[in-house]
């Protein structure tokens, strides 16, 4: 029984409401009343929403140590990439022309304060004129973590080519890209 009153008087109250918001804003009011689905009871008030947390550390300590290979007979070309000031400074490194029909090797690595997944290498046409046209004959994407990776068996156009790395992130200490026959 008592519940029922103190439904009857939730159900009232939402009719007074109603009326009174009807009168305020004297738009949109119907005659029916609103459903009432508040709880009767008072609970507990709602916990905030919850901040995404963060493993990183906010001092990642030092960037891991990237030693750039020496060049070997062959090498096809190399871009080695190192932190100048606030920016980085790109040296390229042109070799000897790709050869028909043999295979090649792209050697990356990459080191940072936090390790980046939005790092890639891209492959170009070095005939005069073309430095920083075209689409590259090959790219892919690497991480900046301070691992040496490699990509095999990779076969080029006969002639020069020219490698260069992108997206390395701002805190990027060392990077290199090199291809190397293998």
């Amino acid at each position: 029984m008592r519940q029922r009153v103190a439904e009857g008087t939730v159900r009232a109250l939402a009719i007074l409401l109603l009326g009174a918001a009807c009168m305020a804003s004297a738009a949109g009011c119907t005659s029916e009343p609103p459903a009432v689905t508040e709880r009767l009871s008072p609970g507990p008030a709602p916990s905030p929403a919850t901040p995404e947390v963060s493993l990183t550390p906010i001092d990642p300590g030092p960037p891991p140590v990237v030693t750039v290979p020496a060049p070997v007979a062959g090498e096809v070309a190399r871009v080695v990439v190192t932190k100048q000031g606030a920016g980085k400074a790109f040296r390229n490194v042109p070799g000897v022309p790709v050869a028909e029909g043999r295979t090649y090797t792209v050697e990356v690595a990459c080191a940072a304060g936090r390790p980046s997944s939005g790092t890639s290498y891209a492959v170009y046409d070095a005939a005069p004129g073309t430095w920083g046209h075209g689409e590259p004959l090959y790219s892919r994407p690497f991480t900046c973590d301070g691992a040496v990776q490699r990509t095999v068996h990779l076969g080029l156009p006969a002639g020069k080519v020219q490698i260069d790395v992108r997206g390395l992130p701002g805190d990027a200490v060392t990077a290199y890209a090199l291809i190397r026959p293998e």
